[in-house]
């Protein structure tokens, strides 16, 4: 109970921060989206895609591999190793960034990207700064997180998100355009960067060079150059091959309406889940370096059961809410986005168990099967983005999409199912499946019969009043999570009590184990 209360403050560090900064960027999306129109939207999210495939070269397979034996060395009580693994992946990353910039630099003199007519030579200029800054934050908050210490990655968003939507005013104010809004993302990144590491330094151990076990090293090396192609592959695969074909078939505005999509259904799952996401790998990696397999199995199979429920709200909170507040946020001019977003919603949410499928085999050193998995889906994403997008365009993208995400859901439980299949509480999930599909239901029918534009408010109240007594119902949680939840609702007194007595009364007396 200790491990998990500690879990749980992690948790509910970095979901703090994370709200504030999901509210933030939620904020100036929507600001930048009004004041620049669909079209420069589309090429002002093309921008901010093209950096994010950038960081993700520059940084390939270092923050996965840095989290994950930095973590193990901890549980192994060697954070000598932990220090030396740090400072080695920090000069990898300073290389790569290096290699990835001067391609990136002599790509765009070559191809003179049409986006960007007559900005070339600026926004190239920021897009390396961006990348560069940001990369190189991103590695020190998975070292960071390797020590379980989240308090710069929380520091960093937050403030950085103030300063951003400081800029976006103004920006909006003197009604700016396209290069503007660019160079306050080049700002954004930066200000991340600076103030992530001030917090480090504050927070975290340092990082010193030295030498490594030779069977770490062996174990590192080995695990960078199979992560590194993997990291790669899924970042073709995550909205690649839909930006690139819908920036080539269709126009800026099927780019802008998709990368909405994005946009909230990445700030949605990152609003339910981003607490267990941040905390999962670090400590199940330093469960397998203390207990080995077994272990880093009962922690996989405790998170895919939060994952599922989560993804379940997700899915049908996404159904219930999207069209309400996509007209509320973005006006008229983004209705067509609507239908992209919902199915994106649903689709993140049911996939969200692939996060602690992926973790486990990341700690487990199946990286073999993640490199399968992820080439599977690059194949199938690949050969329907062709035959789907310059067809049907915005349309092609989503189907496209879905296509992927739902093949890759079930290639990802073929394989956990062969080396743990008791990682995956099937009967549970299946329980919880149908208590989803009513909630969501209910939460539709309520959405579409209130009237005016706060219908959406009416359909979230209902999904979750229906949604969580029922997953008691059912018994999906565990005695373990049901004293959990009790310590944390006690907290706010009488009507937490009232609250645990009615749901204690809805899982009923029986116990149960823990799947």
């Amino acid at each position: 109970m200790s491990r998990r209360l500690a879990a749980l403050r992690s948790m509910a560090l970095v979901s703090a921060s994370t709200y504030v900064e999901y509210g933030l960027g939620l904020l100036i999306s929507v600001w930048i989206a009004r004041t620049l129109g669909p079209a420069d939207f589309g090429r002002y999210a093309f921008t901010v895609w093209l950096c994010g495939w950038l960081m993700t070269c520059s940084n390939h397979a270092l923050t996965t591999s840095s989290t994950k034996f930095i973590a193990e060395a901890y549980g192994a009580e060697t954070p000598g190793v932990a220090s030396h693994l740090s400072a080695r992946l920090m000069r990898y990353q300073s290389l790569s960034s290096a290699i990835v910039i001067a391609l990136f630099v002599v790509g765009v003199a070559i191809i003179q990207p049409s986006e960007w007519k007559g900005l070339t030579v600026p926004i190239t200029a920021l897009v390396c700064v961006a990348v560069v800054a940001k990369a190189n934050y991103g590695l020190l908050v998975a070292i960071s997180k390797g020590q379980e210490h989240f308090e710069p990655v929380s520091i960093a968003t937050v403030l950085s998100g103030v300063i951003t939507l400081a800029l976006v005013a103004v920006a909006s104010w003197f009604h700016l355009g396209l290069l503007a809004f660019v160079a306050i993302f080049a700002i954004s990144c930066l200000t991340l960067g600076l103030i992530n590491r001030i917090a480090y330094r504050r927070y975290c151990l340092p990082y010193v060079p030295g030498d490594i076990p030779q069977e770490m090293a062996g174990r590192l090396s080995r695990h960078l150059r199979l992560t590194a192609v993997l990291i790669l592959i899924i970042g073709l695969k995550t909205n690649t091959v839909e930006v690139f074909l819908l920036n080539t078939y269709a126009n800026s505005t099927a780019v802008g309406f998709f990368a909405i999509a994005g946009t909230l259904t990445r700030g949605a799952v990152e609003l339910f889940s981003v607490g267990l996401t941040t905390t999962l790998l670090p400590y199940m990696a330093r469960a397998f370096g203390q207990s080995g397999q077994s272990q880093a199995t009962r922690v996989l199979s405790e998170a895919t059961r939060f994952y599922w429920a989560t993804g379940l709200m997700i899915a049908g909170l996404g159904f219930v809410t999207t069209p309400g507040l996509v007209t509320l946020m973005y006006g008229n001019r983004y209705v067509d986005a609507i239908p992209a977003i919902e199915v994106t919603l649903v689709l993140a949410g049911l996939l969200l168990i692939t996060n602690s499928i992926a973790a486990f085999q990341v700690v487990t050193d199946r990286q073999g099967d993640r490199l399968r998995i992820s080439t599977s889906a690059l194949v199938i994403n690949v050969l329907l983005g062709f035959s789907l997008i310059p067809r049907f365009g915005l349309l092609g993208a989503v189907l496209c999409y879905a296509g992927t995400r739902l093949a890759e859901l079930l290639i990802c439980i073929f394989y956990i199912r062969r080396v743990a299949s008791a990682g995956l509480p099937v009967a549970l999930m299946a329980r919880l499946l149908v208590v989803g599909l009513a909630a969501t239901g209910a939460g539709w029918l309520v959405a579409d019969v209130t009237p005016g534009h706060a219908a959406f408010v009416t359909g979230a109240i209902t999904f979750v009043a229906v949604f969580v007594p029922a997953s008691f119902l059912v018994r999906y949680w565990s005695d373990e999570d049901f004293r959990l939840m009790g310590m944390i609702t006690d907290k706010l007194g009488p009507l937490g009590r009232v609250v645990m007595r009615v749901l204690g009364h809805l899982q009923g007396p029986l116990p149960r184990a823990t799947p």
